[in-house]
């Protein structure tokens, strides 16, 4: 029986983006929520910094310093800024974390960015290419720069905000979370099952365990539904 190969290739119709940690920005980099370091049609995500970079606060200070020269209210340095929260979180510095995401979530909220009208989003299209007894897969995505850039930002900070103890501000930024995530039928599912977790943590350390119950079971019922290979 003929083997099929079934390559999957992500294709963006724009371009995502985040700061990676890369130091220069290869040519072909964007300016868009992702990375910073992503190349223009590459999916992009923030990530804890790429391999060999020290993970040091003066390396990603530089990647901020640099994104600024973008724009800021650019996407580059939002997403700079983000990554920049998420390292002062890997090494315990929360209340800098907390400054820094909360930074970049007033920028998102004063109009930086728009979101993406519901009737106006696209959803993800697989187009299979097949031969030579090999069957490929392209999947072109609309990107959403509001939406993802929130997806990307508001986890790093509500857990910088419940080990700062700004309890009732990490709740108003969970709910947001999970409003959002509900609205996104394509990253949605595991997006949601995370924010009910770090819901039902939040809710925990405020004592109020029936209520952290609840979500914890929220966010199992979604894993349980995952299948493994």
């Amino acid at each position: 029986m003929k083997k099929i190969l079934l390559a999957l290739a992500v294709t963006f119709i724009t371009q995502p983006a985040f700061a990676q940690g890369r130091g220069e920005m290869p040519p072909g980099a964007t300016d868009s929520p992702g990375s910073s370091g992503s190349i223009e049609g590459e999916p992009g995500c923030s990530s804890p910094g790429s391999e060999g970079m020290p993970d040091t606060d003066a390396n990603y200070l530089k990647l901020v310093s640099q994104a600024a020269k973008s724009g800021l209210k650019s996407q580059l340095y939002i997403g700079s800024l983000i990554d920049l929260g998420m390292h002062y979180n890997r090494v315990g510095k929360y209340a800098q974390a907390c400054n820094t995401l909360t930074k970049a979530l007033t920028i998102v909220d004063s109009g930086a960015l728009k979101p993406t009208p519901i009737a106006k989003r696209v959803p993800d299209k697989i187009i299979e290419h097949q031969g030579n007894g090999t069957v490929s897969a392209e999947v072109v995505h609309q990107p959403l720069p509001y939406e993802e850039t929130l997806e990307a930002l508001f986890p790093p900070l509500v857990e910088s905000e419940i080990a700062t103890n700004k309890f009732a501000i990490a709740e108003i930024h969970i709910k947001r979370q999970i409003k959002l995530a509900t609205a996104n039928s394509v990253s949605g599912k595991i997006n949601l099952m995370s924010a009910y977790g770090q819901y039902a943590n939040l809710l925990k350390k405020m004592k109020r365990q029936r209520e952290a119950a609840i979500y914890q079971k929220k966010a199992d019922d979604i894993n349980a539904t995952f299948k493994g290979l």
